[in-house]
Protein backbone atom coordinates (compact mmCIF):
# COMPACT_ATOMS: atom_id res chain seq x y z
CA UNK A 1 0.00 0.00 0.00
CA UNK A 2 1.38 3.18 -1.10
CA UNK A 3 1.52 6.17 1.09
CA UNK A 4 -1.12 9.35 1.36
CA UNK A 5 -3.56 7.23 1.03
CA UNK A 6 -2.98 6.62 -3.37
CA UNK A 7 -2.38 2.94 -3.77
CA UNK A 8 -4.99 1.25 -5.42
CA UNK A 9 -2.45 -2.29 -5.72
CA UNK A 10 -3.95 -4.05 -8.52
CA UNK A 11 -1.23 -5.83 -11.03
CA UNK A 12 -2.47 -6.43 -14.51
CA UNK A 13 -1.44 -10.37 -15.23
CA UNK A 14 -0.79 -11.27 -18.59
CA UNK A 15 -1.64 -14.77 -18.44
CA UNK A 16 -2.34 -15.39 -22.09
CA UNK A 17 1.24 -14.65 -23.04
CA UNK A 18 3.01 -15.98 -19.84
CA UNK A 19 0.76 -18.08 -18.30
CA UNK A 20 2.88 -20.15 -16.28
CA UNK A 21 4.86 -17.49 -14.66
CA UNK A 22 2.07 -15.86 -14.01
CA UNK A 23 0.19 -18.43 -11.97
CA UNK A 24 3.89 -19.24 -10.45
CA UNK A 25 3.86 -15.89 -9.14
CA UNK A 26 0.03 -15.68 -7.61
CA UNK A 27 0.77 -18.96 -5.97
CA UNK A 28 4.09 -17.60 -4.25
CA UNK A 29 2.19 -14.28 -3.38
CA UNK A 30 -1.06 -16.05 -1.98
CA UNK A 31 0.99 -19.16 -0.75
CA UNK A 32 -2.50 -20.92 -2.25
CA UNK A 33 -1.75 -24.50 -3.14
CA UNK A 34 -2.53 -25.61 -6.71
CA UNK A 35 -5.49 -28.12 -6.89
CA UNK A 36 -6.97 -30.51 -9.30
CA UNK A 37 -10.50 -28.92 -9.48
CA UNK A 38 -13.08 -27.31 -7.97
CA UNK A 39 -15.00 -30.06 -6.78
CA UNK A 40 -12.02 -31.13 -5.07
CA UNK A 41 -12.14 -28.96 -2.86
CA UNK A 42 -13.71 -28.50 0.89
CA UNK A 43 -16.16 -25.00 1.26
CA UNK A 44 -13.64 -22.94 3.43
CA UNK A 45 -13.94 -22.46 6.85
CA UNK A 46 -14.67 -18.33 6.37
CA UNK A 47 -17.38 -17.77 3.90
CA UNK A 48 -15.78 -14.47 3.06
CA UNK A 49 -12.42 -15.96 2.05
CA UNK A 50 -13.61 -15.39 -1.80
CA UNK A 51 -11.06 -13.27 -4.27
CA UNK A 52 -12.76 -11.66 -7.46
CA UNK A 53 -11.63 -11.79 -10.84
CA UNK A 54 -12.15 -9.04 -13.42
CA UNK A 55 -13.18 -11.78 -16.47
CA UNK A 56 -13.13 -10.12 -20.09
CA UNK A 57 -15.14 -12.30 -23.13
CA UNK A 58 -14.08 -12.09 -26.68
CA UNK A 59 -16.74 -10.45 -28.57
CA UNK A 60 -19.65 -12.22 -30.71
CA UNK A 61 -20.64 -13.96 -27.59
CA UNK A 62 -24.50 -13.66 -26.41
CA UNK A 63 -25.47 -13.28 -22.65
CA UNK A 64 -26.04 -17.12 -22.66
CA UNK A 65 -23.13 -17.77 -24.06
CA UNK A 66 -20.90 -15.79 -21.70
CA UNK A 67 -22.65 -17.36 -19.05
CA UNK A 68 -21.94 -20.62 -19.51
CA UNK A 69 -18.05 -19.29 -19.71
CA UNK A 70 -18.39 -18.65 -15.96
CA UNK A 71 -20.32 -21.67 -15.09
CA UNK A 72 -17.93 -24.08 -16.54
CA UNK A 73 -14.46 -22.17 -15.71
CA UNK A 74 -16.08 -21.23 -11.85
CA UNK A 75 -17.03 -19.19 -9.39
CA UNK A 76 -20.15 -16.76 -9.29
CA UNK A 77 -20.86 -13.55 -11.30
CA UNK A 78 -21.11 -10.70 -8.88
CA UNK A 79 -21.48 -8.01 -11.52
CA UNK A 80 -20.99 -7.41 -15.29
CA UNK A 81 -20.11 -4.47 -17.11
CA UNK A 82 -21.89 -5.20 -20.50
CA UNK A 83 -20.30 -2.96 -22.63
CA UNK A 84 -16.63 -3.98 -22.45
CA UNK A 85 -17.83 -7.97 -21.79
CA UNK A 86 -16.65 -7.69 -18.40
CA UNK A 87 -17.86 -9.94 -15.33
CA UNK A 88 -16.81 -9.73 -11.79
CA UNK A 89 -16.36 -13.37 -10.62
CA UNK A 90 -16.14 -14.11 -7.21
CA UNK A 91 -14.36 -17.41 -6.16
CA UNK A 92 -13.08 -19.19 -3.33
CA UNK A 93 -9.72 -17.72 -2.52
CA UNK A 94 -8.33 -21.36 -1.60
CA UNK A 95 -8.85 -22.13 -5.74
CA UNK A 96 -8.01 -19.01 -7.03
CA UNK A 97 -5.04 -19.99 -9.23
CA UNK A 98 -7.16 -23.24 -10.44
CA UNK A 99 -9.84 -21.29 -11.80
CA UNK A 100 -7.68 -18.64 -13.25
CA UNK A 101 -5.84 -21.51 -15.58
CA UNK A 102 -9.29 -22.72 -16.52
CA UNK A 103 -9.93 -19.33 -17.61
CA UNK A 104 -7.09 -18.07 -19.50
CA UNK A 105 -7.14 -21.49 -21.46
CA UNK A 106 -10.53 -20.39 -22.69
CA UNK A 107 -11.20 -19.77 -26.15
CA UNK A 108 -13.68 -17.99 -25.48
CA UNK A 109 -12.08 -15.45 -22.79
CA UNK A 110 -9.51 -12.33 -23.72
CA UNK A 111 -7.89 -12.15 -20.35
CA UNK A 112 -8.70 -12.51 -16.64
CA UNK A 113 -6.90 -10.77 -13.63
CA UNK A 114 -7.26 -10.42 -10.09
CA UNK A 115 -8.99 -7.48 -9.07
CA UNK A 116 -7.37 -5.14 -6.64
CA UNK A 117 -8.06 -2.06 -4.67
CA UNK A 118 -7.29 1.70 -5.11
CA UNK A 119 -7.36 4.60 -2.75
CA UNK A 120 -8.32 8.06 -3.18
CA UNK A 121 -6.36 11.64 -2.94
CA UNK A 122 -5.94 14.31 -0.93
CA UNK A 123 -5.96 15.11 2.77
CA UNK A 124 -7.56 17.64 4.77
CA UNK A 125 -5.10 20.13 6.59
CA UNK A 126 -5.92 23.68 8.19
CA UNK A 127 -9.81 23.93 8.47
CA UNK A 128 -9.10 27.87 9.03
CA UNK A 129 -7.68 27.98 5.27
CA UNK A 130 -9.99 31.29 3.53
CA UNK A 131 -7.77 32.05 0.69
CA UNK A 132 -8.63 30.94 -2.46
CA UNK A 133 -5.77 31.48 -3.74
CA UNK A 134 -5.65 28.84 -6.54
CA UNK A 135 -8.62 30.84 -8.51
CA UNK A 136 -6.35 34.21 -9.36
CA UNK A 137 -3.22 31.85 -9.98
CA UNK A 138 -4.96 30.04 -12.97
CA UNK A 139 -6.47 33.38 -14.60
CA UNK A 140 -10.18 32.60 -12.77
CA UNK A 141 -10.61 35.97 -12.05
CA UNK A 142 -10.32 36.70 -15.86
CA UNK A 143 -12.58 35.04 -17.15
CA UNK A 144 -15.33 35.21 -14.23
CA UNK A 145 -17.79 37.59 -14.88
CA UNK A 146 -16.53 37.86 -19.11
CA UNK A 147 -17.12 34.60 -19.96
CA UNK A 148 -20.50 33.66 -19.92
CA UNK A 149 -21.34 29.98 -20.76
CA UNK A 150 -24.09 29.34 -23.60
CA UNK A 151 -24.19 25.80 -22.78
CA UNK A 152 -24.19 22.59 -20.13
CA UNK A 153 -21.59 20.65 -19.19
CA UNK A 154 -21.86 17.42 -16.73
CA UNK A 155 -18.93 16.33 -14.23
CA UNK A 156 -18.81 12.78 -13.30
CA UNK A 157 -16.41 12.57 -9.56
CA UNK A 158 -15.87 8.90 -9.86
CA UNK A 159 -15.38 8.62 -6.07
CA UNK A 160 -16.78 8.08 -2.81
CA UNK A 161 -19.70 9.82 -3.28
CA UNK A 162 -21.07 13.41 -2.80
CA UNK A 163 -22.87 14.62 -0.05
CA UNK A 164 -26.42 15.32 -1.42
CA UNK A 165 -27.07 17.89 1.55
CA UNK A 166 -24.01 20.16 0.81
CA UNK A 167 -24.88 23.84 0.40
CA UNK A 168 -22.42 24.94 -2.19
CA UNK A 169 -23.90 22.19 -4.55
CA UNK A 170 -27.43 22.70 -4.97
CA UNK A 171 -28.70 22.27 -7.69
CA UNK A 172 -25.77 21.66 -9.20
CA UNK A 173 -26.75 17.42 -8.64
CA UNK A 174 -28.23 15.01 -11.41
CA UNK A 175 -28.89 11.11 -10.70
CA UNK A 176 -25.70 9.38 -10.44
CA UNK A 177 -24.45 5.55 -10.11
CA UNK A 178 -23.25 3.80 -7.31
CA UNK A 179 -21.33 0.88 -6.87
CA UNK A 180 -22.71 -0.56 -3.45
CA UNK A 181 -26.16 -2.60 -2.84
CA UNK A 182 -27.81 -0.22 -0.63
CA UNK A 183 -25.56 2.62 -1.37
CA UNK A 184 -26.70 5.90 -2.43
CA UNK A 185 -24.21 8.36 -5.27
CA UNK A 186 -25.43 10.97 -2.83
CA UNK A 187 -24.11 10.24 0.54
CA UNK A 188 -20.13 10.48 1.37
CA UNK A 189 -19.32 9.05 4.22
CA UNK A 190 -15.50 9.72 3.64
CA UNK A 191 -15.90 13.47 2.69
CA UNK A 192 -13.17 12.95 -0.49
CA UNK A 193 -16.04 12.77 -3.23
CA UNK A 194 -17.64 16.32 -2.08
CA UNK A 195 -14.81 18.33 -1.44
CA UNK A 196 -13.49 16.99 -5.02
CA UNK A 197 -17.02 18.25 -6.17
CA UNK A 198 -17.31 21.62 -4.77
CA UNK A 199 -13.04 22.37 -5.84
CA UNK A 200 -14.63 22.04 -9.40
CA UNK A 201 -17.93 22.81 -9.31
CA UNK A 202 -19.05 24.48 -6.33
CA UNK A 203 -22.06 27.01 -6.83
CA UNK A 204 -20.66 30.76 -7.55
CA UNK A 205 -21.91 34.78 -6.35
CA UNK A 206 -24.49 32.48 -3.78
CA UNK A 207 -22.76 34.21 -0.43
CA UNK A 208 -22.08 30.67 0.82
CA UNK A 209 -18.85 28.65 1.13
CA UNK A 210 -16.60 29.14 -1.99
CA UNK A 211 -16.54 29.49 -5.47
CA UNK A 212 -16.13 26.40 -7.93
CA UNK A 213 -13.69 26.10 -10.80
CA UNK A 214 -16.80 25.54 -12.64
CA UNK A 215 -18.53 28.62 -12.08
CA UNK A 216 -21.50 28.49 -14.46
CA UNK A 217 -23.17 25.99 -16.45
CA UNK A 218 -21.99 22.66 -14.68
CA UNK A 219 -23.78 20.07 -13.01
CA UNK A 220 -21.95 17.26 -11.38
CA UNK A 221 -23.00 13.69 -11.38
CA UNK A 222 -22.14 11.54 -8.13
CA UNK A 223 -20.39 8.42 -8.81
CA UNK A 224 -19.56 6.15 -5.98
CA UNK A 225 -16.66 3.31 -6.28
CA UNK A 226 -14.82 4.02 -3.25
CA UNK A 227 -16.19 2.82 -0.01
CA UNK A 228 -15.89 5.04 3.57
CA UNK A 229 -12.63 4.70 3.70
CA UNK A 230 -11.12 5.52 0.55
CA UNK A 231 -11.19 2.52 -1.19
CA UNK A 232 -12.43 0.71 -3.74
CA UNK A 233 -12.45 -2.63 -6.20
CA UNK A 234 -11.20 -2.78 -10.00
CA UNK A 235 -14.64 -3.83 -10.46
CA UNK A 236 -16.83 -0.79 -9.05
CA UNK A 237 -14.62 1.18 -10.66
CA UNK A 238 -14.86 0.58 -14.35
CA UNK A 239 -18.30 -0.21 -13.75
CA UNK A 240 -18.85 3.75 -12.42
CA UNK A 241 -16.56 5.30 -15.38
CA UNK A 242 -18.92 2.81 -18.08
CA UNK A 243 -22.02 4.32 -16.36
CA UNK A 244 -20.89 7.71 -16.17
CA UNK A 245 -20.13 7.75 -20.25
CA UNK A 246 -23.33 6.17 -20.77
CA UNK A 247 -25.14 8.67 -18.42
CA UNK A 248 -23.82 11.41 -20.27
CA UNK A 249 -20.94 12.64 -18.54
CA UNK A 250 -18.29 15.16 -20.66
CA UNK A 251 -15.98 14.95 -18.05
CA UNK A 252 -14.75 12.48 -16.26
CA UNK A 253 -12.99 12.55 -13.00
CA UNK A 254 -10.91 9.97 -11.47
CA UNK A 255 -9.08 11.11 -7.90
CA UNK A 256 -7.23 8.29 -7.51
CA UNK A 257 -3.75 6.32 -8.96
CA UNK A 258 -1.79 3.38 -8.66
CA UNK A 259 1.57 2.24 -9.30
CA UNK A 260 0.14 -0.67 -11.95
CA UNK A 261 -1.57 -0.97 -15.17
CA UNK A 262 -4.73 -2.39 -15.97
CA UNK A 263 -5.96 -3.16 -19.54
CA UNK A 264 -9.22 -3.53 -18.03
CA UNK A 265 -9.83 -0.11 -16.96
CA UNK A 266 -7.85 1.49 -20.07
CA UNK A 267 -10.76 -0.41 -21.92
CA UNK A 268 -13.32 1.61 -19.44
CA UNK A 269 -11.44 4.53 -20.38
CA UNK A 270 -11.40 4.08 -24.24
CA UNK A 271 -14.70 3.59 -23.85
CA UNK A 272 -15.54 6.87 -22.10
CA UNK A 273 -13.33 8.58 -24.72
CA UNK A 274 -15.51 7.08 -27.33
CA UNK A 275 -18.26 8.50 -25.76
CA UNK A 276 -17.18 11.90 -25.88
CA UNK A 277 -16.06 12.19 -22.44
CA UNK A 278 -12.86 14.19 -21.08
CA UNK A 279 -11.23 11.85 -18.47
CA UNK A 280 -8.99 13.48 -15.93
CA UNK A 281 -6.96 11.86 -12.88
CA UNK A 282 -4.31 12.57 -10.20
CA UNK A 283 -0.95 11.42 -10.65
CA UNK A 284 -0.65 10.79 -7.14
CA UNK A 285 0.75 11.88 -3.94
CA UNK A 286 4.57 10.21 -3.66
CA UNK A 287 6.43 12.48 -4.89
CA UNK A 288 8.08 10.16 -7.46
CA UNK A 289 8.33 10.25 -10.76
CA UNK A 290 6.94 6.62 -11.32
CA UNK A 291 3.96 6.63 -13.63
CA UNK A 292 0.84 5.75 -12.07
CA UNK A 293 -2.87 5.18 -12.90
CA UNK A 294 -5.16 6.00 -14.75
CA UNK A 295 -3.63 9.15 -15.00
CA UNK A 296 -1.16 7.31 -17.35
CA UNK A 297 -3.84 5.52 -19.62
CA UNK A 298 -3.77 6.68 -22.96
CA UNK A 299 -6.43 9.60 -23.40
CA UNK A 300 -6.64 10.45 -19.59
CA UNK A 301 -5.32 14.29 -18.18
CA UNK A 302 -2.88 13.30 -15.59
CA UNK A 303 -2.71 16.17 -13.52
CA UNK A 304 0.39 17.17 -11.04
CA UNK A 305 0.38 19.70 -8.12
CA UNK A 306 2.03 23.09 -8.37
CA UNK A 307 2.08 25.72 -5.15
CA UNK A 308 1.56 28.88 -4.79
CA UNK A 309 5.21 30.18 -6.57
CA UNK A 310 4.19 27.55 -9.28
CA UNK A 311 6.96 24.96 -8.24
CA UNK A 312 6.23 21.58 -8.35
CA UNK A 313 4.16 20.53 -4.91
CA UNK A 314 6.84 18.02 -2.95
CA UNK A 315 4.79 15.46 -2.41
CA UNK A 316 3.64 15.39 -6.04
CA UNK A 317 4.18 12.88 -8.43
CA UNK A 318 5.70 13.36 -12.00
CA UNK A 319 6.71 12.08 -15.18
CA UNK A 320 5.17 10.70 -18.39
CA UNK A 321 2.07 10.43 -16.92
CA UNK A 322 1.97 14.08 -16.14
CA UNK A 323 -0.01 15.97 -18.91
CA UNK A 324 -1.03 19.29 -17.15
CA UNK A 325 -0.22 20.51 -13.76
CA UNK A 326 -2.50 23.04 -11.57
CA UNK A 327 -2.57 24.10 -8.06
CA UNK A 328 -2.81 21.76 -5.12
CA UNK A 329 -1.27 22.82 -1.80
CA UNK A 330 -3.82 24.52 0.35
CA UNK A 331 -7.12 24.65 -1.92
CA UNK A 332 -10.18 25.28 0.24
CA UNK A 333 -13.23 23.00 -0.33
CA UNK A 334 -16.52 22.50 0.60
CA UNK A 335 -17.06 19.13 3.41
CA UNK A 336 -19.89 17.15 3.89
CA UNK A 337 -22.88 18.99 5.76
CA UNK A 338 -21.32 22.49 4.89
CA UNK A 339 -18.55 24.31 6.05
CA UNK A 340 -14.99 24.28 4.18
CA UNK A 341 -11.35 22.45 4.95
CA UNK A 342 -8.13 23.40 3.09
CA UNK A 343 -7.11 20.28 0.88
CA UNK A 344 -3.54 19.75 -0.25
CA UNK A 345 -3.08 16.58 -3.33
CA UNK A 346 -2.50 15.77 -6.79
CA UNK A 347 -6.46 15.42 -6.79
CA UNK A 348 -7.37 18.94 -5.84
CA UNK A 349 -5.34 19.72 -8.85
CA UNK A 350 -7.23 16.92 -11.16
CA UNK A 351 -10.36 18.39 -9.58
CA UNK A 352 -9.37 21.91 -10.65
CA UNK A 353 -8.55 20.88 -14.21
CA UNK A 354 -11.97 18.42 -14.51
CA UNK A 355 -13.67 22.15 -13.63
CA UNK A 356 -11.83 23.70 -15.85
CA UNK A 357 -12.46 20.73 -19.05
CA UNK A 358 -16.45 20.90 -17.65
CA UNK A 359 -16.01 25.29 -18.02
CA UNK A 360 -14.74 25.06 -21.62
CA UNK A 361 -17.19 22.18 -22.69
CA UNK A 362 -20.18 24.40 -21.39
CA UNK A 363 -18.96 27.60 -23.03
CA UNK A 364 -18.57 25.78 -26.76
CA UNK A 365 -21.24 22.51 -26.50
CA UNK A 366 -19.51 21.81 -30.36
CA UNK A 367 -16.14 21.21 -28.58
CA UNK A 368 -15.27 17.36 -28.69
CA UNK A 369 -13.00 16.26 -25.69
CA UNK A 370 -9.86 16.24 -27.90
CA UNK A 371 -10.48 20.07 -28.66
CA UNK A 372 -11.23 21.17 -25.30
CA UNK A 373 -7.72 18.82 -24.43
CA UNK A 374 -6.00 20.94 -27.10
CA UNK A 375 -7.12 24.39 -25.63
CA UNK A 376 -6.26 23.43 -22.06
CA UNK A 377 -2.73 21.86 -22.84
CA UNK A 378 -2.00 24.92 -25.34
CA UNK A 379 -2.93 27.86 -22.98
CA UNK A 380 -0.88 26.78 -20.15
CA UNK A 381 1.60 28.54 -17.89
CA UNK A 382 4.88 27.43 -18.27
CA UNK A 383 5.67 26.56 -14.81
CA UNK A 384 8.73 23.92 -13.32
CA UNK A 385 9.95 21.21 -16.10
CA UNK A 386 7.64 20.00 -18.65
CA UNK A 387 8.62 16.40 -16.93
CA UNK A 388 7.16 18.11 -13.66
CA UNK A 389 4.20 19.41 -15.48
CA UNK A 390 3.50 18.09 -18.42
CA UNK A 391 1.98 21.01 -20.65
CA UNK A 392 2.18 23.53 -18.16
CA UNK A 393 0.27 25.20 -15.10
CA UNK A 394 -3.43 25.69 -15.71
CA UNK A 395 -4.39 28.92 -17.05
CA UNK A 396 -8.43 28.75 -17.68
CA UNK A 397 -9.02 31.85 -19.00
CA UNK A 398 -6.50 31.84 -22.54
CA UNK A 399 -8.07 28.40 -22.59
CA UNK A 400 -11.48 29.52 -23.38
CA UNK A 401 -10.45 32.65 -25.59
CA UNK A 402 -9.00 29.74 -27.53
CA UNK A 403 -11.43 28.92 -30.35
CA UNK A 404 -8.97 26.41 -32.61
CA UNK A 405 -10.52 23.06 -32.98
CA UNK A 406 -6.62 21.06 -33.43
CA UNK A 407 -7.16 17.84 -31.69
CA UNK A 408 -4.97 16.56 -28.57
CA UNK A 409 -5.34 13.16 -27.13
CA UNK A 410 -3.04 11.93 -24.36
CA UNK A 411 -0.91 9.20 -25.47
CA UNK A 412 -0.30 8.41 -21.88
CA UNK A 413 2.48 6.68 -20.39
CA UNK A 414 3.95 2.67 -20.72
CA UNK A 415 2.63 0.55 -22.07
CA UNK A 416 0.76 3.07 -24.37
CA UNK A 417 3.25 5.90 -25.03
CA UNK A 418 5.75 8.02 -23.14
CA UNK A 419 4.01 10.97 -22.24
CA UNK A 420 2.83 13.76 -24.31
CA UNK A 421 1.96 15.32 -26.68
CA UNK A 422 3.41 18.38 -25.29
CA UNK A 423 2.08 21.46 -27.58
CA UNK A 424 2.23 23.92 -24.53
CA UNK A 425 4.78 26.46 -23.33
CA UNK A 426 7.50 24.35 -23.40
CA UNK A 427 7.61 23.48 -27.37
CA UNK A 428 8.97 26.86 -28.19
CA UNK A 429 11.41 26.97 -25.95
CA UNK A 430 12.32 23.85 -27.21
CA UNK A 431 13.53 25.15 -30.77
CA UNK A 432 16.78 25.89 -31.38
CA UNK A 433 18.03 29.06 -31.89
CA UNK A 434 20.81 31.23 -32.09
CA UNK A 435 21.62 35.16 -31.63
CA UNK A 436 23.20 36.82 -35.26
CA UNK A 437 23.99 40.32 -36.70
CA UNK A 438 25.38 42.05 -39.61
CA UNK A 439 29.28 44.04 -40.13
CA UNK A 440 29.21 47.45 -40.92
CA UNK A 441 28.23 48.40 -44.42
CA UNK A 442 27.11 44.20 -45.01
CA UNK A 443 23.81 42.50 -45.70
CA UNK A 444 24.98 38.80 -44.36
CA UNK A 445 23.77 37.79 -41.29
CA UNK A 446 26.47 35.74 -38.84
CA UNK A 447 26.58 34.68 -35.66
CA UNK A 448 29.84 36.19 -33.71
CA UNK A 449 32.70 38.39 -35.02
CA UNK A 450 30.95 41.31 -36.20
CA UNK A 451 33.38 44.53 -37.55
CA UNK A 452 33.01 47.95 -38.27
CA UNK A 453 30.78 49.35 -35.80
CA UNK A 454 31.77 52.27 -33.62
CA UNK A 455 30.81 52.48 -29.94
CA UNK A 456 27.02 53.42 -29.40
CA UNK A 457 25.49 53.11 -32.90
CA UNK A 458 22.83 50.75 -33.27
CA UNK A 459 23.45 47.40 -34.82
CA UNK A 460 21.20 45.21 -36.77
CA UNK A 461 20.40 41.93 -34.30
CA UNK A 462 17.76 39.30 -35.27
CA UNK A 463 17.25 35.69 -33.29
CA UNK A 464 17.57 33.05 -35.69
CA UNK A 465 15.68 29.52 -35.45
CA UNK A 466 17.95 26.73 -36.51
CA UNK A 467 15.26 23.69 -36.17
CA UNK A 468 12.53 22.36 -34.86
CA UNK A 469 11.66 20.60 -31.21
CA UNK A 470 15.39 19.28 -29.69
Amino acid sequence: MRRNHEVIAYEALRVRKLLAAAVGALLIVLQLPITASAADVPPPADPTATTSLLVKMVAGLSVVDQQAVIARDGGAESSVIAPLRLHVVDVDSSIVADVMQRYAADVDVVRVEVEKSRNAQGVPSDPAYVDQWALPKIGWDQAYGTVVPSGSATIAVVDTGVDGSQPDLAGRLVPGFTAFPGGSPTTDLNGHGTAMATIAAAATDNATEIAGVAYAGVQVMPVQVLDANGVGQDGDIIAGVVAAADGGANVILMAFSSASYSPDLQDAINYAWSKGAVLVAATGNDGLATAAYPAGDAKVVGVSATDPTDALWSGSNYGADTFLAAPGVGVLAGVVGGGTAAFTGTSVSAAMVAGAAALLRANDPSASNSVVVGRLARNADAAGTADQTGNGRLNIARALSDTATDPVVPVGAAPSGAGGPFVGPYVIAAFKADLQGQSAGSTTWIGGGLSGWQELQQIPMRVHMTGGPS
